[in-house]
């Protein structure tokens, strides 16, 4: 029986619930995450009569990070936030990325960032801006055939964060304008979350190969 700390989908699962964590503005450590994400899987397991490497598919980033946000909460209360590390890449690859779409990538990045920012989010904003960056330094490299290569690791955080803050705004949790009195923020809100659907989508295609070229 394959151990599914070892297994793609298990690393996988720590890299969103790390993404779904940070849009609620807890940052934890990765070593963190991915005991409690074992210790879930043992339990639906051991319920459904499966083995792990099994029911490791069962098992979605909102409960990891519902049980890690349950379980910290006390402690937070007692002292001050939690250190954290980014979450570790499970792919060190990079695909070739046409320089429009990586326009895209940086403004999909900054919206969600500002979007983060403006309701408590900032250990999302941060990240967000983080990738922004790294974005930034890609093109900054230099590009051939109007293409520069970004790190997959880069594309899967973008369209995680990104996700997730789109389920935020679309939610009625966050808004471009906080503040509680309705003065049309509902109608750039609602504009906003399919342009963030459709960035999501394009990091997820681009982290394919759709269009250009996976190189390691």
């Amino acid at each position: 029986m394959a151990n599914p700390i070892d297994t793609v989908p298990f690393r996988s699962l720590v890299t969103q619930a790390s993404a779904v964590l940070l849009t609620h503005g807890v940052e934890v450590e990765a070593a963190a995450v991915r005991g409690v994400a074992t210790h879930v899987i043992e339990a639906m397991a051991q319920q459904s009569g499966m083995d792990p490497e099994e029911a490791v598919h069962l098992v979605t980033p909102e409960v990891i990070a519902d049980s890690i946000v349950k379980a910290t909460a006390e402690e937070q209360r007692r002292t001050p936030a939690v250190h954290a590390v980014r979450p570790v890449r499970i792919d060190d690859g990079a695909v070739n990325v046409p320089v429009e779409s990586l326009g895209h990538l940086v403004m999909a990045a900054s919206q969600a960032g500002k979007y983060a920012g403006l309701n408590s989010g900032g250990a999302a904003a941060a990240h967000l801006l983080d990738l922004a960056t790294e974005i930034g330094a890609a093109l900054a490299k230099g590009h051939a055939e109007g293409a520069a290569a970004v790190e997959v690791g880069v594309l899967d955080e973008l369209a995680g964060l990104v996700d997730e803050v789109a389920n935020r705004v679309e939610s009625g949790d966050w808004s471009i304008c906080p503040c509680g009195e309705d003065h049309g923020q509902a109608e750039t809100d609602s504009g906003a979350v399919p342009v963030m659907r459709y960035h999501t989508d394009l990091a997820r295609q681009l982290r394919n190969g759709e269009p250009g070229d996976r190189h390691h």
